[in-house]
């Protein structure tokens, strides 16, 4: 009798995208740290928290360049590289600010809608100024919130000025993306800085400053019986980005955030083209 492919099932085909990862990395040499809940993981229990459904990993942006520089020769077959900067059908339904390495020979729908292969995520923290020239950062990244949110509907005047610049001044998505960029980089050249998650999905979160210390020195940590880069300050990356000191969650958010169904052998276009003629 078939089954259900469990949650370990998906975490286990995660880290087979992560080990690929972690291969160019080293290969390369290539910074790169686990990130978000994945770091929680690692600190609490050396690998996935027991409810969590992917990996997360960061790179400063020397580190992330080079690394989309490379990848996308190095993957094995029936790996992909997915970002923002790609014109690719994926790439642009997505609206996301940030990049995935992606199993194109399996299936996973998350709760958003969206429907891809299983995945493993890469972010990119900016240097930000510090003084006055850091508001040209934070001006152009609420218009990046702008473009991937699109028009709003109403008709008050606010609205209507907003739609009206997404139409005729901000029209190409990425083509904004990749002008904002080079602002960000160009502004990176600074004695003074923070770092900052300019390019991520979470609003609240991209605003947060770090010391640069925190994304300036790498050590190991035990992750699923393999020694991955993390950050040396990652306890004080996770009370940044948290804001917290506990990170343990209570019960009630001991559940997978983002996927809804996982298949390990059925490529996500077969998916998809099953579901649009069933």
């Amino acid at each position: 009798m078939n089954t259900a492919p469990s949650l370990r099932d998906l975490q286990l085909k995660i880290l087979e995208i992560l080990d690929i990862v972690i291969r160019i990395c080293e290969d390369y040499h290539i910074q790169y740290s686990l990130c978000g809940g994945t770091v929680v993981g690692a600190h609490l229990y050396k690998g996935f928290l027991p409810w969590d459904d992917d990996v997360d990993l960061m790179m400063t942006r020397e580190n992330y360049n080079r690394f989309l520089e490379v990848a996308p020769s190095c993957l094995p077959e029936g790996y992909s590289l997915v970002d923002y900067q790609m014109e690719d059908a994926l790439s642009t339904r997505l609206m996301m600010n940030f990049s995935k390495v992606m199993d194109n020979r399996t299936t996973y729908v998350h709760n958003e809608g969206y429907i891809m292969g299983v995945f493993v995520d890469i972010t990119v923290y900016d240097r930000v100024p510090k003084g006055m020239l850091r508001y040209v950062d934070l001006f152009l990244y609420r218009w990046v919130m702008s473009v991937n949110r699109g028009h709003l509907t109403g008709r008050s005047l606010k609205n209507m000025f907003r739609n009206f610049l997404l139409d005729h001044v901000l029209p190409e998505r990425i083509r904004f993306l990749r002008f904002y960029q080079r602002v960000v980089e160009r502004l990176s050249h600074t004695q003074r800085y923070t770092y900052r998650e300019l390019f991520g999905a979470y609003y609240y979160k991209n605003l947060i400053a770090y010391r640069p210390s925190v994304f300036e020195h790498y050590t190991t940590i035990d992750f699923e019986g393999r020694q991955c880069m993390i950050v040396r300050d990652y306890v004080e990356y996770l009370q940044t980005h948290y804001d917290r000191t506990d990170f343990h969650e209570p019960p009630l958010k001991q559940v997978p955030l983002h996927y809804v169904y996982f298949d390990p052998i059925i490529p996500y276009k077969d998916y998809v083209n099953a579901k649009h003629t069933s």
